[in-house]
């Protein structure tokens, strides 16, 4: 008889342990489900974050790319002033010598005057060619990276976690996948904008250099031209026999 009392409590404490065991796996297998529900929306949020990052990245890189150009068009226009200016001064000097300096004279050097305008307007081609020419490249070279490859974001599955398992029978697997599966999606985000900030920067450091080296080449052009006039200068007293006039106010 106590043997008899013995099994059935045993069996009625087998079969509890069993339903807590099942009841437990059930509740694995609800929380499987409850996890992905809160992984849907980030893995959605982040596809959405990346392309309007993206995009507000090309917008930013517009926007500097017009305020580089802004730049450049304010430096060659006081560049060009500062050579038109020169020409004027030399001019002005050309234009009021007396008459008893040879006229012929003064014709040579206001031709010269003339020329060596023309010539510095050749070198102001060649500094803002080779500014654009550098302008497109860094462009050119920061949109293909910036290219997104969209299969690799709007086709990131989120589901395939389920693939070989059974919810059921093993929860936990899949919930191990889920784990990973977030961690992949945080690191995918966190790399590709680190990159996106990478290339930024990397245009911005692109851009100051052409912008430092375009008014080195203005300030070069200028630099030759004002020796070109200065040597103007010297024929006119030396050679022409002129003099230095007083600009009148």
């Amino acid at each position: 008889m106590k043997w008899s009392k013995f099994i059935l409590l045993s069996v009625i404490c087998y079969c509890f342990s069993n339903i807590l065991t099942v009841e437990a796996g059930r509740l694995a297998s609800m929380n499987v489900v409850q996890r992905l529900k809160e992984l849907e929306p980030k893995h959605a949020e982040i596809k959405i974050r990346i392309i309007n990052f993206v995009y507000s990245v090309k917008y930013s890189l517009v926007q500097k790319t017009d305020e580089f150009y802004k730049q450049v068009i304010s430096a060659k226009e006081e560049s060009l002033a500062n050579s038109i200016a020169l020409e004027d001064e030399l001019l002005y000097q050309l234009n009021h010598q007396t008459q008893a300096v040879d006229s012929s004279c003064l014709d040579f050097l206001k031709s010269i005057v003339d020329s060596n305008i023309n010539v510095a307007g050749v070198g102001f081609s060649n500094c803002i060619n080779d500014v654009e020419r550098g302008v497109e490249s860094e462009l050119h070279q920061a949109q293909k990276q910036l290219n997104v490859d969209e299969s690799e974001i709007f086709y990131q599955s989120l589901l395939d976690v389920f693939q070989g398992e059974n919810v059921i029978a093993g929860p936990d697997a899949i919930a191990a996948k889920l784990q990973k599966k977030a961690a992949e999606i945080d690191a995918f985000t966190s790399d590709y904008m680190s990159g996106v900030f990478k290339v930024v920067e990397q245009f911005s450091s692109k851009l100051w250099d052409l912008r430092n080296g375009y008014q080195r080449c203005l300030n070069v052009n200028e630099s030759v031209l004002k020796m070109a006039y200065d040597v103007s200068k010297n024929q006119l007293t030396s050679t022409c026999l002129g003099s230095i006039v007083n600009v009148e106010p």
